[in-house]
């Protein structure tokens, strides 16, 4: 993130301790359901300020969260979102890759470790390790599990319920095993990679993430 949200992230963080407990659980609720709308990181810490702010002077007169802002929480921020200028597919677009790279890092450095393990342990022979089919098919399904639990606990912020809670927690878990067991049993080779390549990669995407991090908001 740019130095401009790093520094307003950092007055929040302070701002938000001068809340009680209840007052910083329904913040946190507000921020999760935040970082789920195509609004800047910016824009997102100005509302947070806007709120806590209301909050904590809510609370010196003695009121609550929901005599505050209202009973409906999820109305209430879209009512604000409404008035933010929206991010153009252009931000949507390098916000989504910023998101997705550390990820791909974290994956590939599994990779490697688990390359690295094969060969110690003498199942492979070289450290010119071979890239499967499952290996590709259980990244992707792994990403797309990691984004769609994103999605589900940003949207859905305010939910409480344990049913649904239940559900897409069962949904999450078959996604994840399904894509270890895709890694596992697909072993149709598609090219070889040494070791070393491997985390030099995984050092050049968390590279690129950093480089996309810093010039965004």
């Amino acid at each position: 993130m740019s130095r401009r949200v790093k520094e307003m992230l950092k007055e929040n963080n302070e701002l938000q301790e001068q809340l009680s407990d209840d007052g910083k659980k329904v913040l946190t609720d507000i921020v999760v359901y935040l970082r789920g709308v195509p609004v800047s990181m910016y824009e997102q810490e100005r509302v947070r300020r806007d709120i806590t702010q209301m909050l904590i002077d809510g609370e010196k007169r003695g009121s609550s969260a929901r005599e505050v802002i209202g009973e409906d929480y999820r109305e209430f921020c879209d009512n604000i979102v409404g008035e933010i200028p929206h991010m153009t597919w252009k931000e949507k677009m390098f916000v989504s890759v910023r998101d997705t790279l550390p990820a791909v890092a974290v994956l590939l450095v599994i990779w490697c470790f688990g390359r690295l393990l094969e060969v110690l342990t003498g199942v492979l022979s070289t450290f010119n390790c071979p890239v499967t089919l499952g290996n590709v098919l259980g990244g992707i399904l792994l990403l797309a599990g990691s984004e769609g639990l994103i999605t589900l606990l940003t949207r859905y912020s305010f939910e409480s319920s344990r049913t649904f809670n239940v559900k897409w927690g069962a949904v999450l878990a078959v996604v994840f095993i399904a894509a270890v067991c895709v890694n596992y049993l697909i072993t149709y080779k598609l090219f070889s990679i040494h070791i070393g390549l491997g985390v030099v990669l995984a050092l050049a995407v968390y590279g690129a993430y950093r480089l996309i991090d810093d010039r965004i908001d």
